[in-house]
């Protein structure tokens, strides 16, 4: 009988426990997270820091990570449905006058203090600010590089870099004659996203644009027809460019550089550099180096793409508290410079690019600098998404051969007529 006691006694404990255990979970705070994958985190660094934070503070978290597009989809979907699926969303830098415009995300003044704010970096800081109100905090420092294949160009006798597009042309050419690269030159140009930022790279190295200052749109003038054409050409003329990157993410064209493949890089992510010489993820150790310029058609207009992203928390969440505190951790000083560390990713704080851990390790960020000195953003319109469907059509139809550069210039031209910009209507 006193066995049967002891036996129901030790029941009952153990079911208490797991009501008591299923209790807290259902107690616990839970955010969802919505972000891209970073294009160079092979390691899974922000699925383990998501972790850690759970650890931390016990709040959950659902972190959902999928393509650049996909998010896009999914977050505007829900913002524009006035829905609160997501408590921490991707705020992309070509979002700022749309989201301003909408009032879809929180303003952050309130959640963190001017002695937080001051500690990263500032030009981060201003692209998600608007009317004083700080919309979002940058979780990628997006800058992209010019990356080459210095053993490569060695074996070919070429002694430096391409600094103009007729240099790339005649190298490229060279390259394949010595039998060193069928196609030295790999690109992302897929039809998503990233084809109109490359589409843009390569309008403003040839002095062009969709539209100026002055509200005139230049799509389809001279500089940018001839910045289309050149495109086509290296794809179907020089065949300098991998035929196969009409179908390219950044992720793929990233990995044909790594295996040797091709030799020039012109707009990798910061990160570029430590998988080149990683040997579980490279061919190419010790064969890759940092230009020190940008080709362009001239020397004097060579430009690069900054393309930062932030975190928001969007104004229907019921959890802000709790997402604000997943910002702060995720974006600190400590994490930030483990995924520096770790990945090569660019710092978001000021104080650590005087950090003598990453300086030592990362000695190649002085010619981070002299390219960064001539970066540039995209349009800043609250209809940039549309603009870029637009484009990323029209430009697939080019390489298609269904539309001539001069066709994409006039169709992009024409849905640019009678578009605000900066208090403006744009107009030929």
């Amino acid at each position: 009988m006193k066995r049967k006691v002891i036996a129901l006694l030790l029941a009952l404990m153990l079911v208490g426990g797991t009501l008591f255990a299923s209790g807290d979970a259902e107690s616990a705070e839970r955010i969802t997270v919505i972000m891209p994958r970073h294009e160079m985190d092979l390691v899974g660094i922000w699925e383990r820091q998501t972790r850690e934070f759970e650890e931390s503070t016990g709040i959950q978290v659902e972190f959902i990570q999928m393509s650049w597009d996909e998010v896009q989809t999914k977050v505007m979907t829900d913002l524009a449905a006035g829905g609160n699926s997501y408590d921490v969303i991707e705020f992309d830098n070509g979002w700022v006058e749309k989201f301003a415009a909408a009032g879809w995300v929180e303003p952050l003044n309130d959640y963190g203090d001017s002695d937080y704010f001051n500690t990263l970096l500032p030009g981060l800081l201003n692209t998600f600010t608007v009317d004083g109100k700080i919309l979002g905090v940058s979780w990628n420092n997006d800058t992209r590089f010019f990356f080459y294949n210095k053993a490569m160009l060695e074996k070919a006798g070429i002694t430096a870099p391409p600094r103009t597009w007729a240099d790339v042309v005649a190298q490229s050419e060279k390259l394949k004659r010595a039998g060193l690269t069928d196609y030295p030159i790999a690109e992302y140009w897929n039809q998503e996203w990233a084809l109109a930022n490359s589409l843009a790279f390569y309008l403003y190295s040839f002095g062009a644009n969709y539209f100026d200052k002055d509200g005139n749109i230049t799509i389809n003038k001279p500089e940018a027809v001839e910045a289309l054409q050149f495109m086509y050409d290296m794809l179907y003329k020089q065949k300098i460019v991998n035929p196969s990157s009409i179908t390219l993410s950044q992720e793929a064209a990233a990995d044909l550089f790594y295996r040797g493949s091709s030799a020039f890089f012109f707009q990798g992510p910061p990160s570029t550099f430590s998988y080149a010489n990683d040997p579980t993820k490279s061919q190419v150790v010790g064969d890759v180096e940092v230009s020190e310029w940008l080709p362009a058609k001239a020397v004097g207009l060579q430009a690069t793409l900054t393309l930062p992203e932030a975190f928001a928390i969007p104004k229907a969440s019921d959890n802000k508290e709790a997402a604000w505190k997943y910002i702060r951790y995720m974006i600190s000083h400590d994490r930030d410079k483990e995924r520096a560390m770790e990945i090569g990713s660019l710092p978001l704080f000021k104080r650590s690019y005087n950090d003598p851990d990453l300086l030592e390790k990362y000695p190649y960020w002085v010619q981070f600098g002299k390219q960064s000195a001539v970066a540039q953003a995209l349009p800043l319109v609250d209809w940039y998404d549309e603009l870029v469907q637009k484009t990323i059509v029209a430009v697939q139809q080019m390489f298609q051969g269904t539309k001539s550069a001069q066709d994409v210039g006039d169709e992009i031209a024409e849905f640019l007529k009678g578009r605000e910009y900066n208090g403006m209507i744009l107009h030929e």
